[in-house]
């Protein structure tokens, strides 16, 4: 290879980058795309494969269905020994030589198939021996929606799909007609506006499953930066394909009191049972869990055992931090902003740790969120948690 790409380290795995990718603000796509910033994101997944091939019986092939470099699927290789096979797919014919020569410094070329192909076409590909992957990721520039379809095509049964939307814009409200059209669902621009995102792209998913007389589970969610994603167990049969419906609903939210709750589908009352204000609704979108609890409490086991995910060159406090705050998350769909309560109140803001004390004290269920470190999930009303915390 030219002497414009270097060879970095990233987890246990190292990887032949291009150099512009670590010099520009914005990695650009040419010659071949990666993305240094996203190195919490890998640091994610690795950790969810690892979870999920302890998880289940079946986790042995993995597809990188828009691999650029091959970041993350040649770190699934290395650092997920359970899995067996990994099929490394990109329409830039430079990135897969990038990740076919990466494949030869890690020694994991025998684990290792490589494509150049449209998404699609990749996943969908009827000649290939393994026909559907156990785990498949899609991590494209912008929506994922044009290629969720070949996604459930591609899994198997019981298998893990993990999906990223970078349309992060879209997704919380700033072009509500856009995120209709590509996710059937509208957001509200508001403190939360992530985690609706996160819900309406579950919620898309889900949809499109229903379709193809599958469901989903959500095992995992979470964003950083310009990102959500989502991780999604995905199972066959139309008992739970039919009970889609009753996992998705509406959001309502008052401008005016900050009283937000959810209605489902069938029926739904636009004003505010508070302050008798016209409400606004985010959806339809998906109101059910967004982690697997058992899970959850897998990964923080996958942690405490693993001696390199436990080592100080990884992002081990940052993991289990991430995780012991989702093992206790309350399963409501919305959160509060300690800043924008104290804004309401017209007072000064007040630590997150004396917030939920002082409304467990006062006899409300009240939790961290992984979805914002000044976010907290309680049963609580706007105005309980004002006199809660101010009067």
């Amino acid at each position: 290879m030219k002497n414009d790409f270097k060879r970095i380290k990233e987890g246990k795995t190292e990887l032949l980058v291009p150099s512009v990718s670590l010099s520009e603000k914005v990695p650009p796509k040419n010659p071949a795309f990666f993305n240094p910033s996203a190195k919490w994101n890998r640091d994610v997944s690795v950790l969810i494969y690892k979870t999920y091939a302890s998880f289940s019986k079946n986790a042995r092939t993995f597809a990188d269905s828009i691999c650029g470099v091959g970041a993350r699927g040649l770190r699934t290789a290395v650092e997920v020994p359970k899995i067996d096979t990994v099929y490394l797919n990109d329409l830039n014919p430079i990135a897969i030589e990038l990740a076919k020569e990466s494949a030869k410094l890690n020694e994991i070329e025998n684990k290792c198939v490589f494509d150049i192909n449209e998404v699609c076409k990749f996943l969908n590909f009827e000649q290939r021996d393994v026909r559907k992957f156990d785990i498949v990721d899609l991590d494209p520039f912008g929506s994922p929606s044009p290629y969720v379809d070949c996604v459930l095509r591609s899994v198997n049964n019981h298998g893990l799909i993990s999906i990223t939307a970078t349309d992060t814009a879209v997704l919380c409200g700033v072009y509500p007609n856009v995120c209709y059209r590509k996710y059937y669902g509208f957001p509200i621009r508001t403190d939360y506006c992530n985690e609706i995102g996160i819900r309406l792209l579950v919620s898309f998913i889900a949809l499109n499953a229903s379709r193809f007389d599958l469901s989903v589970i959500p095992y995992f969610c979470h964003n950083n930066l310009h990102y959500m994603r989502v991780y999604l167990k995905v199972v066959f049969g139309n008992s739970l394909a039919n009970s889609v419906s009753s996992k998705i609903g509406h959001l309502k939210h008052c401008r005016n009191c900050n009283h937000r709750k959810v209605e489902n589908l069938k029926e739904h009352n636009v004003l505010c049972e508070i302050c008798n204000s016209k409400c606004i609704l985010a959806g339809p979108l998906w109101i059910e869990n967004l982690f697997d609890f058992e899970f959850v409490k897998e990964t923080l086991n996958v942690l405490e055992k693993d001696e390199y995910l436990s080592s100080s060159e990884t992002n081990y406090k940052r993991l289990l931090r991430m995780m012991q705050i989702c093992k206790n998350e309350l399963a409501y769909p919305f959160y509060f902003e300690t800043d924008s309560i104290a804004s309401k109140a017209k007072k000064s803001s007040i630590s997150l740790d004396k917030v939920i004390n002082s409304l467990i004290e006062n006899g409300f269920k009240a939790s961290k969120t992984i979805m914002n470190d000044k976010g907290f999930k309680t049963n609580a009303s706007s105005n309980d948690i004002i006199n809660a915390l101010y009067k």
